[in-house]
């Protein structure tokens, strides 16, 4: 099969930049290893779009522009939830991951889209600085992929580390967690039942009958509705990378929240009700190996509200670094302001039609703390789709770097 632009991965980042691509007239795949769209966003449910809105303790106000607003104003809509304020002036948005699914797939086929779900990328051929083949390994055969550009939204510098092209590894990663929605709440305001969740946790933790990790819970803010509700369950250690570690994780957050559920219910008379009612697919991994690109995204970028001229995407989320204790450090700038994330950390140092976007561009660890959330993901998506078809049509993407910053940077609303 032959395609202009191949996205890998139909996430948050992979949805925007397969649009984008047909938007500026690219024949475009997109592969997706999951059954379904939206990435972690559904698969791990999420349920709290951030990094849509700028810091200000006096009310909301729109960041991102273009797509990743139409997209998520469209979520919102069809889950009927509203803006959420939170501490320190931060907003976000809840959103059913159903809903986030759906539509992904309404967007994805409205731009002529080819989806190929359950499919593997297992090999990637280069030849002269560039991908010209993907290996994909579906239920029943192995497809070939000619692409022009590719753009890797899959989270996990997979077409880099297939290419055999250096990664920007750490030795350990953030911290992940576990969602899984609980019913049977009690009727008491959701800031009260955390509050009453806290203390009874803590209270099994003391007598042994809980595991001190489980104080590790809360519940996803602006998700209670109608006695249920998400919980959210830190992970104890930080992500090392390795599938045994991905493999631990699953085995002990799915053991951990039976089991805390279920001695709340033998003991806790207010929380005697309490059943779990879904869990996530997956563990949610926050961070893990990135592709190289020609620029870097660093902390002191994200701290000083660095704004380059070939600023295609705007980062707001402030630095929020899940590590070993129990709520993650955080680090703020400026209220009502953002940094440009650059259309160099979105193209690859070493294969000239490799782009990246979502958690997995060129950036530090820091930085990505604050850039991987699903807000920023969909600008930095939209960015590298419209590079992608620029490049693939062209041989070049620089010239793409103005069209992209009037839809994302100086859009009409911004």
């Amino acid at each position: 099969m032959h395609c202009d632009v191949a996205v890998v991965g139909a996430g948050a980042a992979g949805i925007a930049a397969a649009v984008a691509a047909t938007k500026a007239g690219a024949e475009v795949i997109i592969v997706e290893r999951q059954g379904f769209t939206g990435g972690l966003a559904t698969t791990a449910m999420v349920g709290t779009i951030c990094g849509l809105y700028y810091r200000n303790p006096a009310g909301a106000r729109y960041a991102v522009q273009g797509f990743a607003r139409e997209f998520a104003e469209s979520v919102q809509a069809k889950s009927q939830t509203q803006i959420t304020r939170f501490a320190e002036g931060l907003h976000f948005l809840p959103y059913r991951p159903a809903i986030f699914h759906q539509e992904a797939v309404r967007r994805l086929q409205q731009a002529g889209v080819r989806l190929l779900l359950r499919g593997h990328v297992t090999g990637v051929q280069v030849d002269a600085r560039q991908v010209h083949e993907l290996r994909i390994q579906t239920q029943s055969q192995v497809l070939s992929v000619y692409p022009g550009a590719v753009v890797d939204c899959s989270g996990t510098a997979q077409v880099s580390m297939l290419a055999g092209v250096e990664r920007i590894r750490e030795d350990s990663y953030q911290a992940g967690a576990f969602v899984f929605q609980v019913s049977g709440l009690p009727p008491i305001a959701p800031e009260s039942l955390e509050w009453e969740l806290i203390r009874c946790i803590k209270r099994g933790i003391q007598i042994g009958g809980l595991d001190p990790c489980c104080e590790r819970v809360s519940i996803v803010p602006g998700s209670w509705e109608q006695g249920r509700a998400l919980f959210k369950l830190g992970m104890s250690v930080p992500f090392d990378g390795s599938i045994a570690c991905l493999t631990q994780y699953e085995l002990d957050a799915r053991e951990r929240s039976v089991r805390m559920i279920d001695y709340l219910n033998r003991n806790e008379p207010l929380l005697a009700h309490l059943s779990i009612s879904a869990m996530a697919t997956e563990v949610g991994i926050r961070t893990g190996e990135r592709s190289q690109g020609i620029d870097m995204l660093g902390q002191n970028h994200v701290l000083s509200c660095s704004k380059p001229d070939d600023g295609v995407a705007i980062g707001t989320w402030p630095i929020e670094f899940w590590g070993a204790q129990r709520k993650p450090d955080m680090h703020y700038f400026a209220l009502d302001d953002g940094y440009w994330i650059t259309a160099g950390m979105l193209v690859s140092r070493h294969l000239d039609n490799l782009f990246f976007a979502g958690r997995g561009f060129s950036a530090t660890e820091l930085a990505m703390a604050s850039a991987r959330v699903i807000g920023t993901c969909l600008g930095t998506g939209y960015a590298a789709g419209s590079l992608a078809a620029q490049f693939s049509n062209t041989r070049e993407w620089q010239t793409a770097i103005k069209t992209i910053r009037s839809q994302q940077i100086f859009a009409e609303g911004a």
